[in-house]
This record gives structure tokens, C-alpha cells and sequence, in this order.
């Protein structure tokens, strides 16, 4: 966590001694600054090749003028990203773990892609005065344009990073019949999810359906994973086009991962009706997504999901509640409507089995 609190800490906080407004803003996205700076370097891939580097060892490699390089190491060591011992910097087990490209659990492309998401807190006052959406979301802009190409590229290794880190945990609990070969991934861009449903399932062929730049994204993880002849990457509008009766009934299971919060209910329906369509009789739609009143158990995963219900506000979505969800999936002709619960804070697996 950015703050490490002390007993005593603890202790004034838990009081109102202590003036908590002010650690929140700007102590913590000061402390979230140095951690993206710090993963844009290279930073924690350099002390992961080198195991313990000296200040100007370190400022060598990275190309820093030292004496900046120790100010951002001293936020890094109080925060319990690196450690500091005679002399020698070290990553922590939290930065070996986390932030390391040898890591096979990196987040690090998604704290590179973080400041994209802070930016779109900025329209916050505006979405607050109008209830209105203030913004559109990258897939909406100019696909041509250099910077927007960019911030493509960074939003999609983002959620490629958090899928392959936090998505084994919803592999784990999907459950399908003896033998499925088919998978459908609506707005799978990256195609982390179904690479990892793949190596469960031997014998699944993925098809990815995604506009051009998310299948970019998905086509760098079919190779990384060794699966491009498992995966087929179909280029759509998943709103506009009507893929149901391109592919027909013929699929054994859909995703419907992280879709939901982008869209209005109705647009919500009408997509899980066309998902629908596409699945054989008996088939399964697998929906994740932040849903709300699912998350009192923890404090983060409630923060987690009303801040995302709140950032989509501002670029015209928002997240649901599973009765809703519930409510499509029942129009949609599905049946065995449940919800997993996950440990991953703020997400929630929702599971439904086409009527035969």
C-alpha cells in the first residue's frame, strides 16, 4: 500500500489526530507518481538483473543523474518497494513479485498505463455538476493518430498484465462440459483470458472479436503464448455488428469479461442477446465485471468498485448490481444464473447455461 502506517499511526489516525485529507491528496498520488516513474525507468528490472546495485551503480544503468535518483529511492524504501542496506538498493518481495518483467505476475505495464486512467478523474467535476458524460474512452477516438496509438498500445499491455496476474483465479473456478471447442471472447482485445482457457482446455479454438486495434493486442499474446493456431481474431463492432448470425449457433461458451461497465443497460441486452445467440444449446456465458453490493465483505473491494462505477460515470458507463445482470441474462434465455466470488477485490464471476 503507498502508505505504511506505523502502530502509532494507526493508533493517532484511529483517533483523528493525525489530518488523513492531507496523506490522501497529494501524499499518495505523489507516492503513485515515484512507482510509475520508477517502472517507466526500468527500475525494478535493473536491481532484478543485478540483485543489489550501490546509488551510482544504479544511476549508471538507468541513465539518472544521482543525486535526483536517491531522492526518488528514499520515497521507494519508505513506501516497501526497495530496501536499502549498507549502501546497496535491493527490490523488496513486494517489487520481485509485482514489478519485475521475469515475474510471470507483473503489473507493470498497468501502473504504466495508470496516469491514462488518473487523466480521466480530471472531467470528474464536470460528470459531478451535469450527471453527463464528459469524455469518450480511447476506442472512441482517431485510431491514426500517434499519440491515440499510444495510449492504445499502453491501455491494452495494461489489461493484458492485469488479466494474466489476476485472471487465474476465474480460469480456476469456469467449469465447462466434457470436451469444449469453441469459445467466443466478446471485446477479448488482449486475449489474455482466453489464453489461459486455453491452456485448461487442450482441445478450445478461441475466437477473439474486437476492433483493430485491441486485435493487435491480442495477436502480440497469441504469440508470446505460443497459441496462434488456437486463436482466430475477428475484426467488429461488437454494438453495431450483428455477429450472431455470422457465426450462428456454434459456440460452447462466451466471454463477457470487463464489457458490462462500458455500456448502457440496454446496449448491455441487446449484446448479451446477440452472445446469446451465438451459443449452442446448453453453451455458457461467463460474465466478469465490478458489480456492485457484492463487496461488503471488504473495504477495498467496495472503494475498488465504486470508484470504477464513478470513473465510468465520466465516459459513459457505469457498473451494475447482479439483480440486473440477472435480469438480462434471464431475457436472454439463459438459465443457471450464479455468482462467484472472488478474491480478487472488486471482481465478481457471473456463470449462465443456455436453455436447451
Amino acid at each position: 500500500m503507498p502508505l505504511r502506517l506505523s502502530l502509532l499511526d494507526t493508533v493517532l489516525s484511529r483517533f483523528n489526530f493525525l489530518p488523513i485529507p492531507l496523506f490522501d491528496t497529494p501524499l499518495v498520488p505523489g507516492i503513485a507518481q515515484v512507482v510509475v516513474t520508477s517502472c517507466e525507468l526500468g527500475l525494478f528490472d535493473v536491481l532484478a538483473t543485478k540483485k543489489a546495485l550501490s546509488l551510482n551503480a544504479l544511476a549508471e544503468h538507468l541513465e539518472c543523474h544521482p543525486q535526483a535518483l536517491e531522492l526518488l529511492l528514499n520515497i521507494l524504501v519508505s513506501a516497501g518497494y526497495v530496501r536499502q542496506r549498507k549502501g546497496l538498493y535491493r527490490n523488496s518481495r513486494m517489487a520481485k513479485r509485482w514489478l519485475t518483467s521475469k515475474s510471470s505476475v507483473s503489473v507493470a505495464p498497468y501502473i504504466i498505463h495508470s496516469p491514462d486512467i488518473v487523466d480521466i478523474w480530471k472531467h470528474l467535476p464536470e460528470t459531478i455538476r451535469t450527471n453527463k458524460q464528459s469524455m469518450r474512452m480511447p476506442y472512441d477516438e482517431d485510431a491514426s493518430d500517434p499519440e491515440m496509438q499510444r495510449a492504445l498500445a499502453r491501455h491494452y499491455a495494461g489489461l493484458a498484465a492485469l488479466a494474466i496476474t489476476l485472471g487465474g483465479e476465474v480460469i480456476r473456478k469456469i467449469k465447462l462440459p466434457h470436451g469444449p471447442t469453441t469459445l467466443l471472447d466478446v471485446g477479448g482485445s488482449h486475449a489474455a483470458y482466453s489464453a489461459l482457457l486455453c491452456r485448461k482446455y487442450p482441445k478450445l479454438q478461441a475466437t477473439i472479436l474486437d476492433i483493430q486495434p485491441g486485435i493487435e493486442a491480442g495477436l502480440r499474446t497469441a504469440k508470446q503464448q505460443h497459441l496462434e493456431a488456437r486463436m482466430n481474431f475477428v475484426c467488429g463492432d461488437i454494438i453495431k455488428d450483428d455477429f450472431d448470425q455470422q457465426f450462428g449457433a456454434s459456440f460452447d461458451a462466451a466471454f463477457y469479461f470487463q464489457i458490462a461497465h462500458l455500456l448502457q443497460p440496454e446496449q448491455n441486452l441487446q449484446l448479451l442477446k446477440k452472445v446469446a445467440r451465438s451459443l449452442k444449446p446448453g453453451g455458457q456465458i461467463f460474465y466478469v465485471d465490478q458489480v456492485t453490493e457484492q463487496s461488503s465483505y471488504s473495504r477495498l473491494a467496495n472503494q475498488m468498485v465504486q470508484l470504477m462505477a464513478l470513473t465510468m460515470a465520466i465516459v459513459g458507463g457505469t457498473c451494475y448490481p447482479f439483480s440486473e445482470v440477472r435480469s438480462w441474462l434471464e431475457e436472454c434465455g439463459m438459465e443457471n444464473i450464479r455468482e462467484h466470488r472472488l478474491l480478487t477485490p472488486g471482481a465478481t464471476l457471473i456463470s449462465a447455461v443456455k436453455k436447451r
